[in-house]
Protein backbone atom coordinates (compact mmCIF):
# COMPACT_ATOMS: atom_id res chain seq x y z
CA UNK A 1 0.00 0.00 0.00
CA UNK A 2 1.73 3.64 -1.03
CA UNK A 3 1.75 6.31 1.75
CA UNK A 4 -0.93 8.13 2.85
CA UNK A 5 0.87 10.90 1.74
CA UNK A 6 0.50 9.50 -2.00
CA UNK A 7 -3.43 9.60 -1.78
CA UNK A 8 -3.60 13.03 -0.36
CA UNK A 9 -2.05 14.25 -3.03
CA UNK A 10 -3.74 12.42 -5.73
CA UNK A 11 -7.07 12.98 -4.41
CA UNK A 12 -6.35 16.74 -4.01
CA UNK A 13 -5.02 16.97 -7.56
CA UNK A 14 -8.51 15.26 -8.75
CA UNK A 15 -10.47 17.37 -6.77
CA UNK A 16 -8.94 20.57 -7.84
CA UNK A 17 -9.25 19.31 -11.33
CA UNK A 18 -12.62 18.63 -11.62
CA UNK A 19 -13.16 21.90 -10.01
CA UNK A 20 -11.41 24.06 -12.34
CA UNK A 21 -12.85 21.77 -15.37
CA UNK A 22 -16.42 23.22 -13.86
CA UNK A 23 -15.55 27.34 -13.33
CA UNK A 24 -13.25 27.49 -16.08
CA UNK A 25 -15.09 29.79 -17.87
CA UNK A 26 -14.67 32.27 -15.10
CA UNK A 27 -11.18 32.74 -15.62
CA UNK A 28 -10.17 35.86 -17.29
CA UNK A 29 -8.28 35.31 -20.66
CA UNK A 30 -4.58 34.47 -20.18
CA UNK A 31 -2.24 36.45 -22.04
CA UNK A 32 1.29 34.46 -22.91
CA UNK A 33 4.48 35.86 -23.17
CA UNK A 34 6.30 36.75 -26.17
CA UNK A 35 10.09 35.81 -25.31
CA UNK A 36 11.37 35.97 -28.22
CA UNK A 37 12.75 32.87 -29.83
CA UNK A 38 14.87 33.97 -32.52
CA UNK A 39 17.68 31.26 -34.20
CA UNK A 40 15.49 28.29 -32.12
CA UNK A 41 13.88 25.24 -33.80
CA UNK A 42 10.79 23.30 -32.44
CA UNK A 43 9.03 20.53 -33.91
CA UNK A 44 5.45 19.83 -32.68
CA UNK A 45 3.68 16.42 -33.90
CA UNK A 46 -0.11 16.11 -34.39
CA UNK A 47 0.34 20.26 -35.66
CA UNK A 48 -2.40 20.03 -38.47
CA UNK A 49 -5.20 21.08 -36.04
CA UNK A 50 -6.48 21.49 -32.47
CA UNK A 51 -4.17 22.19 -29.31
CA UNK A 52 -0.72 21.62 -31.87
CA UNK A 53 -1.84 24.12 -34.62
CA UNK A 54 -2.65 26.92 -31.45
CA UNK A 55 1.22 25.52 -30.37
CA UNK A 56 2.35 26.35 -33.50
CA UNK A 57 0.93 29.43 -33.96
CA UNK A 58 2.34 30.91 -30.60
CA UNK A 59 5.94 29.71 -31.15
CA UNK A 60 5.68 31.09 -34.78
CA UNK A 61 4.81 34.57 -33.58
CA UNK A 62 8.00 34.31 -31.33
CA UNK A 63 9.71 34.01 -34.37
CA UNK A 64 10.70 30.33 -33.67
CA UNK A 65 11.39 28.37 -36.60
CA UNK A 66 8.73 25.74 -36.48
CA UNK A 67 8.33 21.56 -37.89
CA UNK A 68 4.83 20.54 -38.19
CA UNK A 69 5.09 16.72 -37.52
CA UNK A 70 2.04 15.81 -38.88
CA UNK A 71 0.34 12.03 -40.47
CA UNK A 72 -1.74 13.53 -43.40
CA UNK A 73 1.02 15.73 -45.85
CA UNK A 74 -1.66 17.76 -47.18
CA UNK A 75 -3.76 18.72 -43.98
CA UNK A 76 0.25 19.60 -42.32
CA UNK A 77 0.74 21.70 -45.35
CA UNK A 78 -2.55 23.58 -45.45
CA UNK A 79 -1.70 23.86 -41.39
CA UNK A 80 1.61 25.57 -42.74
CA UNK A 81 -0.30 27.95 -44.73
CA UNK A 82 -3.09 28.78 -41.34
CA UNK A 83 0.07 29.34 -39.68
CA UNK A 84 1.83 31.79 -41.87
CA UNK A 85 -1.75 33.15 -42.66
CA UNK A 86 -2.01 34.20 -39.11
CA UNK A 87 1.50 35.21 -37.81
CA UNK A 88 2.51 36.92 -41.22
CA UNK A 89 5.63 37.43 -43.30
CA UNK A 90 8.07 37.36 -40.85
CA UNK A 91 7.21 33.32 -40.38
CA UNK A 92 7.43 32.67 -44.12
CA UNK A 93 10.00 30.33 -44.95
CA UNK A 94 10.29 29.45 -41.07
CA UNK A 95 7.19 27.10 -41.08
CA UNK A 96 7.56 23.45 -42.04
CA UNK A 97 5.50 20.11 -42.73
CA UNK A 98 7.40 17.18 -42.36
CA UNK A 99 5.16 13.53 -42.64
CA UNK A 100 5.29 11.73 -39.11
CA UNK A 101 3.02 9.23 -38.09
CA UNK A 102 3.34 8.78 -34.07
CA UNK A 103 1.49 5.18 -34.36
CA UNK A 104 3.44 3.92 -37.03
CA UNK A 105 7.11 2.98 -35.75
CA UNK A 106 9.00 2.74 -38.30
CA UNK A 107 7.35 6.38 -39.80
CA UNK A 108 8.84 7.42 -36.63
CA UNK A 109 12.17 6.10 -37.42
CA UNK A 110 12.02 7.61 -41.00
CA UNK A 111 11.41 11.12 -39.77
CA UNK A 112 13.97 10.86 -37.41
CA UNK A 113 16.54 9.34 -39.87
CA UNK A 114 15.66 12.41 -41.93
CA UNK A 115 16.49 15.06 -38.96
CA UNK A 116 19.89 13.17 -37.79
CA UNK A 117 20.68 13.80 -41.61
CA UNK A 118 20.16 17.02 -41.70
CA UNK A 119 22.35 17.64 -38.49
CA UNK A 120 19.64 20.12 -37.01
CA UNK A 121 19.53 20.58 -33.33
CA UNK A 122 16.11 21.01 -31.69
CA UNK A 123 15.30 23.40 -28.61
CA UNK A 124 11.86 22.18 -28.37
CA UNK A 125 10.52 18.98 -28.78
CA UNK A 126 6.76 19.03 -27.83
CA UNK A 127 4.72 15.79 -28.14
CA UNK A 128 1.39 16.61 -28.99
CA UNK A 129 -0.29 14.04 -31.32
CA UNK A 130 -2.54 11.41 -29.74
CA UNK A 131 -6.11 9.99 -30.45
CA UNK A 132 -9.16 9.01 -28.31
CA UNK A 133 -10.29 6.27 -29.39
CA UNK A 134 -9.21 4.52 -33.14
CA UNK A 135 -10.81 6.15 -36.28
CA UNK A 136 -14.39 4.38 -37.09
CA UNK A 137 -14.61 0.44 -38.46
CA UNK A 138 -10.70 0.74 -38.46
CA UNK A 139 -8.33 -2.00 -36.07
CA UNK A 140 -7.88 -0.73 -32.12
CA UNK A 141 -4.28 -2.87 -32.51
CA UNK A 142 -1.60 -2.08 -34.54
CA UNK A 143 0.07 -4.82 -36.99
CA UNK A 144 2.40 -5.83 -34.69
CA UNK A 145 -0.51 -6.51 -32.33
CA UNK A 146 -0.02 -3.31 -30.08
CA UNK A 147 -3.08 -1.28 -28.69
CA UNK A 148 -2.76 1.68 -31.45
CA UNK A 149 -4.11 4.04 -28.73
CA UNK A 150 -0.96 3.35 -26.92
CA UNK A 151 1.73 3.36 -29.87
CA UNK A 152 0.29 6.55 -31.53
CA UNK A 153 -0.30 8.48 -27.81
CA UNK A 154 2.75 6.69 -25.96
CA UNK A 155 5.44 4.22 -27.40
CA UNK A 156 5.64 6.70 -30.81
CA UNK A 157 6.73 9.50 -28.70
CA UNK A 158 9.21 7.60 -26.33
CA UNK A 159 10.84 6.06 -29.47
CA UNK A 160 11.23 9.68 -31.08
CA UNK A 161 12.40 11.51 -27.55
CA UNK A 162 14.91 8.66 -27.47
CA UNK A 163 16.13 8.76 -30.98
CA UNK A 164 16.49 12.67 -31.48
CA UNK A 165 17.79 12.79 -28.01
CA UNK A 166 21.48 13.66 -28.57
CA UNK A 167 20.24 16.37 -31.12
CA UNK A 168 18.54 18.26 -28.39
CA UNK A 169 20.35 21.29 -27.14
CA UNK A 170 21.82 21.20 -23.94
CA UNK A 171 18.99 23.87 -22.27
CA UNK A 172 16.24 21.84 -24.32
CA UNK A 173 12.38 21.68 -23.53
CA UNK A 174 10.29 18.41 -24.29
CA UNK A 175 6.88 18.99 -23.61
CA UNK A 176 4.02 16.20 -23.89
CA UNK A 177 0.37 16.94 -24.12
CA UNK A 178 -1.03 15.05 -21.40
CA UNK A 179 -4.97 15.15 -19.69
CA UNK A 180 -6.75 15.28 -17.12
CA UNK A 181 -7.52 11.92 -17.83
CA UNK A 182 -4.51 10.39 -16.43
CA UNK A 183 -6.60 10.52 -13.06
CA UNK A 184 -8.22 7.72 -14.06
CA UNK A 185 -5.59 5.41 -14.62
CA UNK A 186 -5.88 1.80 -12.79
CA UNK A 187 -2.76 1.12 -14.08
CA UNK A 188 -0.05 2.10 -16.59
CA UNK A 189 0.48 -1.10 -18.33
CA UNK A 190 -1.12 -2.63 -21.40
CA UNK A 191 -1.09 -6.38 -21.12
CA UNK A 192 -2.89 -9.39 -22.75
CA UNK A 193 -5.71 -10.40 -21.11
CA UNK A 194 -5.50 -14.02 -19.58
CA UNK A 195 -8.77 -16.14 -20.36
CA UNK A 196 -10.89 -17.12 -17.45
CA UNK A 197 -13.73 -18.89 -16.47
CA UNK A 198 -16.86 -17.37 -17.25
CA UNK A 199 -20.35 -18.15 -15.55
CA UNK A 200 -24.15 -17.11 -16.40
CA UNK A 201 -24.09 -13.31 -15.51
CA UNK A 202 -27.10 -12.33 -13.04
CA UNK A 203 -29.54 -9.61 -12.86
CA UNK A 204 -27.59 -6.61 -12.29
CA UNK A 205 -24.50 -7.53 -14.63
CA UNK A 206 -27.06 -7.89 -17.10
CA UNK A 207 -28.83 -4.91 -16.52
CA UNK A 208 -25.46 -2.87 -16.33
CA UNK A 209 -24.78 -4.43 -19.79
CA UNK A 210 -27.83 -3.81 -21.63
CA UNK A 211 -27.22 0.23 -20.20
CA UNK A 212 -23.91 0.32 -21.59
CA UNK A 213 -24.73 -1.10 -24.70
CA UNK A 214 -27.73 1.55 -25.14
CA UNK A 215 -25.57 4.33 -24.24
CA UNK A 216 -22.68 3.81 -26.72
CA UNK A 217 -20.30 2.51 -24.40
CA UNK A 218 -19.56 -1.07 -24.85
CA UNK A 219 -16.46 0.41 -27.43
CA UNK A 220 -15.49 3.24 -25.22
CA UNK A 221 -11.40 3.76 -25.28
CA UNK A 222 -11.14 5.73 -22.28
CA UNK A 223 -9.73 3.40 -19.73
CA UNK A 224 -6.79 3.12 -22.53
CA UNK A 225 -6.76 6.91 -22.95
CA UNK A 226 -6.40 7.39 -19.34
CA UNK A 227 -3.32 5.00 -19.31
CA UNK A 228 -1.42 6.50 -22.25
CA UNK A 229 -1.92 9.91 -20.15
CA UNK A 230 -0.57 8.70 -17.13
CA UNK A 231 2.14 6.81 -19.05
CA UNK A 232 3.03 10.45 -20.31
CA UNK A 233 3.08 12.47 -16.65
CA UNK A 234 5.32 9.37 -15.27
CA UNK A 235 7.73 9.03 -18.45
CA UNK A 236 8.24 13.44 -17.75
CA UNK A 237 9.12 12.73 -14.79
CA UNK A 238 12.05 9.78 -15.46
CA UNK A 239 12.78 11.98 -18.33
CA UNK A 240 13.44 14.78 -16.19
CA UNK A 241 15.33 12.42 -13.46
CA UNK A 242 17.15 11.37 -16.54
CA UNK A 243 18.36 14.54 -17.80
CA UNK A 244 19.31 15.55 -14.24
CA UNK A 245 21.25 12.86 -13.45
CA UNK A 246 23.37 14.47 -16.41
CA UNK A 247 26.45 17.18 -15.53
CA UNK A 248 25.98 20.83 -17.09
CA UNK A 249 22.63 19.31 -18.24
CA UNK A 250 19.93 21.79 -18.58
CA UNK A 251 17.43 20.20 -20.70
CA UNK A 252 13.99 20.14 -18.79
CA UNK A 253 10.96 17.32 -19.49
CA UNK A 254 7.31 18.58 -19.05
CA UNK A 255 3.96 17.14 -19.30
CA UNK A 256 0.87 19.51 -19.07
CA UNK A 257 -2.90 19.65 -19.35
CA UNK A 258 -4.46 21.65 -21.91
CA UNK A 259 -7.89 21.41 -20.01
CA UNK A 260 -10.88 20.24 -21.37
CA UNK A 261 -10.48 21.69 -25.01
CA UNK A 262 -12.97 21.41 -28.07
CA UNK A 263 -10.39 19.93 -30.58
CA UNK A 264 -10.98 17.36 -33.21
CA UNK A 265 -9.26 14.48 -31.10
CA UNK A 266 -12.83 13.87 -29.56
CA UNK A 267 -14.36 13.10 -33.21
CA UNK A 268 -14.32 9.64 -33.19
CA UNK A 269 -16.28 8.82 -29.69
CA UNK A 270 -19.22 7.28 -29.56
CA UNK A 271 -22.57 9.62 -30.20
CA UNK A 272 -23.29 10.25 -26.35
CA UNK A 273 -19.46 10.85 -25.21
CA UNK A 274 -19.52 13.58 -27.67
CA UNK A 275 -22.76 14.91 -26.55
CA UNK A 276 -21.75 15.14 -22.70
CA UNK A 277 -18.27 16.55 -24.13
CA UNK A 278 -18.79 19.45 -26.68
CA UNK A 279 -18.04 22.87 -26.49
CA UNK A 280 -21.29 23.35 -25.33
CA UNK A 281 -21.17 21.41 -22.56
CA UNK A 282 -18.22 22.67 -21.25
CA UNK A 283 -14.96 22.73 -23.78
CA UNK A 284 -13.32 25.61 -24.79
CA UNK A 285 -12.04 25.78 -28.69
CA UNK A 286 -8.11 25.90 -29.14
CA UNK A 287 -7.91 28.85 -31.40
CA UNK A 288 -8.17 32.58 -30.32
CA UNK A 289 -7.35 33.13 -27.14
CA UNK A 290 -6.13 30.39 -24.38
CA UNK A 291 -7.54 29.99 -20.54
CA UNK A 292 -5.50 29.46 -17.67
CA UNK A 293 -7.97 25.68 -16.81
CA UNK A 294 -6.74 23.23 -14.90
CA UNK A 295 -3.28 24.78 -12.79
CA UNK A 296 -0.15 25.52 -14.70
CA UNK A 297 -2.02 23.84 -17.89
CA UNK A 298 -1.37 26.36 -20.70
CA UNK A 299 1.57 26.27 -22.60
CA UNK A 300 4.11 29.62 -21.61
CA UNK A 301 7.36 29.20 -23.40
CA UNK A 302 8.73 31.68 -21.09
CA UNK A 303 8.63 30.01 -17.10
CA UNK A 304 6.99 26.82 -16.23
CA UNK A 305 8.51 24.98 -18.96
Amino acid sequence: MAPLNVYVSFYTSLIKSLTTLVFARLYKPQKLSQRDLSGQTAIVTGANSGIGLSIAVQLAKQDATVYLACRNPQRGQKAVDEVVARVGEKSEGKVHCWDLDTSDLNSVRSFCERWITQGKKIDMLVHNAGIASAPPNSPTTTQDGKELIYVTNFLGSFLMTHLLERHLFSDARVVLTSSSGHYSAAETLFKSQTAKETRAPGLATRAWKALVENLGLEKSSAPAYGRTKAQQVLFAQLLQAHFSSAPQNGRTAHAFTPGFTATPIFSNLVDFMRGVMGEREFAKKAEGEWRRWEGDADVNWDVGL
